[in-house]
């Protein structure tokens, strides 16, 4: 349903499919109107019975992932398939697609506005909802695929939907090849638009860009970055070990200045800076903590964080010197990519990695979920086992100071427990030609929105 749509044209919530909707007086229960003129790019109608159907396969395919929506329909659990005849998620008087929650829920634009809640062809997948050919492709949205190479994928708008002036009719997806990259394509006016991530964008480089003419919008600091010690092996079972690495750690990046000249400031809290639950940590540089029970030799896995080098060495010579100070022998594992290296780490083949996520400020709680309840989230250690009580704890107070003081416990637990040892916040940044109007683009927007970029050509 990719509901709200237009967060990313006016700030107003309008739906894509849905006209129209109705709450009831609990909050429970939320009926949708649906359009009834839509069609998929092949021509076959979109109905209330497709829309039902890819709800309810992806609630089957979800249904032990502990996701936002799940939590608010847990007869899903029960299901023998994804046809399961229902009442908690229904159609009903022929248009009205109907959720019947057990409790009003927190944010639900916000949920069901995820990319996984689009609406595909049931031709491209089958009883069982999984999908039947990598490349299926028959768009239900703005944008419909016209052709895909082994550089780009073109798509071009199917003008169903609400757009800004001058958004589009056609766009070019590039990725680069060997011996090209993203920002050297826009600064060789090879493309018009490209997102990077200011982590890996060092200031020299991003001043270099403005200097050429390049606008640069940045998205709020809401995503965090952080060591990851593997708590269920030795040495770091022992929690002493992981806070002693923490504040050690803590002490060298404060001290490291290229790390510093991303422009990304340090910052313990594993929430975001004016995010629910946000708490500025103070640490004291531990003394005299050595490894109880030793391996022969840790497990540190790298790969490329980076493309500003000062910054990857900076925050791997941190490492480096932590594990020195803590005479722990390791041996460094080098990935070209993140894929091999953190396959090892969904398997616990490892005793360190960096790595990162976001919580998005104004919703917390689905990303909570996402990241400690979900293994299709980022599967957020959690050595206390007390974070999945608050996060429901906290989805149901209705109190929103109550909310707000359990998130920051889970806050607390998070520094306390060191497993995860959160040392930056970084954002996106937006970098365009002067031809683009970014004017009335959502920064929380996720993919893309293209109808509401304007070019001015």
């Amino acid at each position: 349903m990719e509901l709200p749509d237009s967060p990313y044209i006016d700030g107003k919530a309008r739906g894509l499919l849905a006209k129209s909707w109705n709450v009831g007086a609990d909050g429970k229960e939320w009926r949708f109107q649906l359009r009834m003129d839509l069609k998929f790019d092949d021509g076959s109608a979109i109905t209330p019975e497709i829309v039902l159907l890819n709800f309810k396969r992806m609630l089957w395919l979800t249904r032990s992932e502990g996701l936002v929506l799940n939590s608010l329909l847990p007869e899903i659990k029960t299901w023998q398939s994804m046809d399961e005849q229902t009442r908690v998620v229904v159609i009903e008087n022929a248009n009205e697609l109907v959720f019947r929650f057990n409790r009003r829920p927190l944010c639900l634009f916000e949920a069901i506005g995820q990319p996984i809640y689009g609406i595909a062809h049931p031709k491209c997948f089958d009883h069982n909802g999984k999908w039947k050919e990598p490349m299926c492709s028959v768009a239900s949205g703005q944008y419909k695929v016209t052709n895909v190479s082994d550089s780009s994928i073109d798509i071009m708008s199917r003008n169903v939907f609400e757009s800004v002036s001058d958004a589009p009719r056609k766009v070019s997806i590039h990725w680069p090849l060997a011996n090209d990259s993203v920002i050297g394509a826009l600064e060789q006016s090879r493309a018009d638009l490209t997102v990077e991530h200011s982590f890996a964008l060092g200031s020299k480089k991003l001043n270099e860009l403005k200097a050429r003419g390049v606008n640069v919008i940045s998205e709020p600091p809401l995503r965090m970055h952080f060591v990851h010690l593997n708590h269920h092996r030795a040495p770091f079972q022992d929690k002493h070990l992981r806070q002693a690495f923490r504040d050690i750690f803590y002490d060298r990046i404060a001290k490291d200045t290229d790390f510093l000249s991303s422009g990304i400031q340090p910052d313990q809290s594993f929430i975001s800076k004016g995010g629910i639950g946000y708490k500025h940590f103070h640490f004291n540089l531990a003394k005299n903590v050595k490894p109880s029970n030793s391996k022969s030799e840790l497990q540190v896995l790298f790969y490329p964080l980076s493309s500003d080098q000062r910054i990857q060495d900076s925050i791997e010579h941190a490492i480096i010197h932590t594990l020195a100070k803590l005479d722990l022998s390791f041996r460094i594992v080098r990935y070209p990519e993140r894929f091999e290296a953190f396959n090892r780490m969904r398997n616990y083949d490892f005793d360190l990695i960096v790595r990162g996520t976001g919580i998005l400020a104004h919703n917390p709680y689905g990303d909570l979920r996402m990241m400690f309840l979900s293994a299709l989230g980022a599967k957020i250690p959690d050595p206390s086992n007390n974070i999945p009580t608050l996060i429901e704890e906290a989805e149901i107070e209705s109190d929103s100071m109550k909310r707000e003081s359990i998130v920051t416990r889970i806050n607390e637990i998070v520094f306390d427990e060191s497993a995860i040892i959160t040392f930056a916040h970084s954002n996106l940044i937006y970098l365009f030609s002067k031809s683009l109007d970014f004017s009335r683009y959502n920064l929380y927007a996720d993919p893309i929105d293209f109808r509401a970029i304007g070019w001015d050509k």
